[in-house]
């Protein structure tokens, strides 16, 4: 019997290939979920899938990177070879490979002028993209009775904006939305205000006329909540016109070169608001006041008018005798009109019977008459004449082709011989041959013969 109490022997779990890359990479995904990493960018690699490879190293290692394709476009600041940079991701198993990378959801430059670095290459895409041109801003209302407010409600901005509304002579309803206008997430905060007001005033019966995006002064780093690229997008999809008004007077910020208008300060948004206001109530009055006296003119003009018609009705009779006297004028000016048209008529048709007299038409018909007789009669004598003399041409002609004529040279004895063969004439005794057949054409008929004999020329003696 086995002994009960013997071990047994270990049991092997043998893992695929798959099975064990998935573990390594749920523990590498869950132990490095959110990390920073600093390293210089080598070996950058962006192939047509739109995804950007490289990889990060230091003077002891290397360890590679990826930037997906979905946040390359959000990146306001893309890796260049040889530069040194700062990286949030997480860790991640390339499972077909075997390879672990780096996954980035963020990137800045490190070092000294990194973020100025940033600013400038944001604003170089925007630029490129178009985000700046003038053609796409949006002209400021004239008017603007309802303006939407995006800043801190803390801050000294929105207070500043209040008490020059309040003490303005043009008093307009003012909607905040409270974000934070510094620190992490606050480029985030101040898109999704810029998405909701656009909602909400395509909810609502009463327009919102403006959106003003503001804070006050600060460092580059304090200000660049209005840098990220988030911030620029939601301002360039706005349907609403909005102003920019971040900083102080020498503060630049992406959202400046976005917006449809930049103004230096909060405190100077406010007075463009309020004298925009004074200006157009101004222009109201002033397009009343015009309103007022073109209707005050047109009124006195009709009244003149409506008094001289009551004038006219008041008293008919006098219309009436005047209107008997200009009927009378024009009767004596028509019967001069016409006693002078018919005397002209009188001494024109006088003149044209005078120029009949002188061209009859019955004695020029008899003169043409006269003369179409002679012209037949010489027409036909030098057709007779024509006639006679081409028949004796003609007569002339067949004597001397009689004369020439091959039929009437045979007629004399003369023969036409030829080869029987080809039909050429044989004009010497040398161009046949003994045993040739000839054709011979007489004067009449024809003979076929054969050559029995030859007798050549001889030739001339020389003198």
């Amino acid at each position: 019997m086995e002994n009960p109490t013997e071990k047994q022997p270990p049991v092997r779990r043998i893992l695929r290939v798959r099975e064990l890359t998935g573990a390594i990479r749920s523990l590498l995904e869950s132990r490095f979920s959110d990390l920073w990493v600093e390293g210089e960018v080598s070996d950058l690699r962006s192939p047509r899938s739109g995804h950007l490879y490289f990889t990060l190293k230091d003077a002891d290692a290397i360890l590679k990177a990826v930037i997906f394709k979905s946040h390359v476009r959000f990146m306001r600041f893309l890796p260049k070879e040889g530069t040194q940079v700062l990286i949030r991701g997480h860790l991640s198993l390339y499972e077909p490979r075997g390879e672990y990378q780096l996954i980035c959801d963020y990137i800045e430059p490190k070092g000294a002028g990194a973020l100025q670095a940033a600013f400038d290459a944001l604003k170089e895409k925007l630029r490129l993209e178009g985000l700046f041109d003038l053609a796409r801003k949006r002209p400021i209302p004239l008017l603007p009775l309802r303006v939407g407010i995006i800043t801190s409600p803390s801050g000294a901005a929105i207070q500043d904006i209040i008490k020059i509304i309040r003490q303005g002579d043009f008093k307009c309803q003012l909607l905040l939305y409270p974000v934070s206008v510094q620190g992490w997430g606050a480029g985030a905060q101040i898109a999704e205000a810029l998405d909701y007001f656009n909602r909400y005033a395509a909810q609502i019966p009463q327009e919102i006329d403006l959106l003003i995006l503001t804070r006050g002064g600060g460092s580059l780093k304090d200000l660049w909540a209005f840098n990220e690229e988030i911030v620029a997008r939601a301002i360039a999809r706005s349907k609403l016109p909005v102003i920019s008004a971040v900083g102080h007077e020498s503060d630049t910020s992406i959202s400046d070169h976005v917006a449809d208008l930049r103004v230096p300060t909060p405190s100077a948004a406010a007075h463009f608001i309020v004298q925009r206001g004074v200006d157009a109530e101004t222009m109201c009055h002033r397009l009343h006041e015009r309103l007022i006296e073109k209707i005050e003119s047109l009124r006195t003009e009709n009244k003149g008018r409506l008094d001289m018609a009551l004038r006219l009705l008041v008293a008919p009779t006098r219309q009436m005798t005047f209107l008997k006297g200009q009927y009378a004028h024009f009767v004596v000016r028509l019967h001069q009109s016409l006693a002078r048209y018919l005397d002209e008529g009188r001494s024109t048709l006088k003149k044209a019977q005078q120029g009949l007299q002188h061209l009859n038409p019955v004695k020029r018909i008899a003169t043409l008459k006269g003369q179409h007789v002679q012209l037949q009669h010489r027409l036909a004598q030098q057709g007779r004449g024509l006639i006679q003399l081409k028949k004796q041409r003609f007569q002339t002609v067949l004597e001397q082709l009689d004369l020439v004529s091959p039929l009437n040279i045979l007629s004399r004895g003369y023969s036409i011989t030829q080869k029987e063969a080809d039909r050429s004439i044989v004009r010497e005794a040398e161009g046949v041959s003994i045993g040739d057949i000839l054709r011979i054409t007489l004067h009449q008929g024809t003979l076929a013969c054969s050559v029995a004999d030859k007798k050549e020329a001889r030739p001339a003696p020389e003198k």
